[in-house]
């Protein structure tokens, strides 16, 4: 091949590595991810945020108590786990409407739980187990904190609506705790069950219409299952700044809670956790707001990770240390009153009296109970902000004493006790995977074609080069100088002597042919 032809191979596989491979494909794969992840309307990623196809995991932990009389009389509780109990939990966003002005969007959450049996066996849900009944407790503790004189008239409103229980434990199956529902008869005329009634009637996620008129249903999940919520949540899209996308600006109307005595709790951070921005890098923490608990939590990078052979980054959480943390303060019930780390007091958010805590009270001080791994982490693979595993547990539990004015307590022991604890996450699909594997073949593709453009256009513009120099040295002749000389020969020829010729100059023109 001539110089000339291989130089200009060469060159032109060297500027497509280096202009193309290396200079213009990476910010162009970044500014399409960019885009990509905005939630624009009519767009695919706005259509997996508002309605994602693939279930997340749900399960459910109860704790049974295997020593109710003994507890009534002021021993320690004893209770053993029984779970999980197996959800497919299906989040949707409902009502979505764009603000054009500050690039936002709202919506309502409507969560969807169906019973998953052969991830839940050997449990079916028909199990009777033994726990407190959450909506006597809830009762006692609101009315402790809030109209303390009024614990007499309680105890005649329990009984009412109750059909006077013998203890503040109840034996039902446990698909009747989680989402069938236990029974509540506001069929009372007194005063104490009609103001609790309407209350309850009030929340819209509290209770369930019974088979008869002033019968409800009281349950964990059910009142939720399959109900648009109330509160209605507003992130920005992100079209003009990626950043921001997913991020939590309001809540129903409100730019900040009321909830909590300081701006540092009381502040939106993050994302509404179903969306993040892409191109993370190990500084950057993954932050989200949760209604459900009425506060953001900050995952940390923890190490780099592999999931399904996609490298990703590893992030932990917790629920923090308002006892020693200045920023979190604000979280204490009270002023002089602060729990300890990962302990979260609950009331002010869901109206019920619990505390909020990892699974087994991991992290917590050891005086409450044992730790055990459990705990929140997510991975994620950093260029789209895909998660590709995530695990959210939280352990829901109530502070418990004696209350000497009510009957069913009156030798109750003081203690934080469990009621029961979720794992809500996912793991991305094999189809979902597969699809993020073809972006990433694809840029592997282009990694593989730089490097191989690079070398290739270098040697080859290097041996035009060589091939250049040496093809000019040759053009250059070296020949010896010739001197004519007359010599006689054996026959009397004449002989030449050898002639060096360095030039080729115009020679004399014989004598003999210059007479014409």
């Amino acid at each position: 091949m001539k110089p000339k032809k291989l130089g200009i191979i060469g060159g032109s596989l060297l500027a497509f590595g280096v202009g193309f491979c290396a200079i213009v494909f990476p910010p162009f794969l970044r500014s399409q991810i960019k885009k990509q992840i905005a939630l624009k309307p009519n767009s695919e990623m706005r259509g997996l945020w508002s309605h994602f196809p693939l279930p997340l995991d749900f399960k459910i932990y109860l704790f049974n108590v295997t020593n109710p009389m003994e507890i009534t009389a002021g021993e320690k509780p004893i209770v053993e786990e029984v779970g999980p109990f197996f959800y497919d939990e299906y989040k949707h966003k409902e009502n979505l409407v764009d603000r054009e002005e500050d690039d936002s969007l709202e919506y309502n959450l409507k969560n969807v739980w169906h019973f998953n049996p052969s991830l839940s066996s050997p449990l079916t849900g028909e199990e009777e187990l033994v726990v407190p009944h959450f909506l006597i407790l809830s009762m006692i503790k609101l009315t402790l904190e809030q109209q303390p004189g009024a614990i007499g008239i309680l105890n005649k409103a329990v009984d009412n609506l109750f059909h006077k229980p013998s203890s503040v434990f109840v034996r039902a199956k446990a698909r009747e705790i989680l989402f069938d529902g236990l029974p509540v008869d506001c069929t009372g005329k007194d005063f104490a069950s009609t103001a609790i009634c309407t209350a309850l009637k009030e929340k819209e996620d509290a209770l369930m219409p019974g088979e008869q008129p002033g019968q409800y249903l009281f349950s964990v999940f059910g009142p939720k299952n399959g109900t648009i919520l109330p509160d209605r949540i507003r992130v920005l899209r992100g079209i003009k700044n990626y950043k921001d996308v997913g991020k939590v600006v309001e809540l129903n109307g409100q730019k900040m809670l009321d909830l909590w005595a300081g701006d540092e709790c009381n502040t939106f951070n993050g994302t509404d956790s179903t969306i993040f921005a892409p191109l993370l890098t190990e500084e950057d923490d993954i932050v989200s707001f949760s209604p459900d608990i009425c506060r953001s939590l900050g995952a940390r990078f923890s190490h780099k990770s592999k999931i399904k052979g996609v490298n990703t980054y590893h992030y932990t959480a917790d629920l923090g240390d308002m006892s020693t943390n200045p920023m979190e303060k604000c979280f204490c019930p009270t002023p002089d009153t602060c729990l300890t780390k990962n302990l979260f007091d609950l009331s002010k958010c869901v109206g019920a009296p619990f505390i909020a805590s990892l699974p087994h009270l991991l992290g917590s001080e050891e005086k409450y109970l044992k730790m055990e791994e459990h705990g929140l982490h997510m991975d994620f693979e950093p260029m789209t902000a895909t998660p590709l595993l995530a695990r959210k547990r939280l352990q829901f539990n109530m502070f418990l004493h004696k209350v000497e004015k009510f009957k069913l307590m009156k030798n109750f022991p003081e203690c934080l006790f469990p009621m029961f604890w979720v794992e809500e996450g996912i793991l991305l699909s094999d189809e979902f995977v597969k699809k993020l594997k073809t972006v990433f073949k694809a840029i592997s593709i282009v990694g593989f074609l730089k490097w191989i453009t690079i070398i290739s256009g270098t040697c080859m513009s290097g041996a035009a080069v060589t091939m250049f120099f040496k093809n000019k040295d040759k053009g250059s002749m070296d020949v010896t100088k010739v001197t004519p000389q007359t010599q006689s020969g054996k026959d009397g020829e004449k002989k030449w002597n050898q002639m060096n010729i360095s030039t080729i100059q115009s020679a004399a023109v014989p004598p003999n042919l210059d007479e014409n």
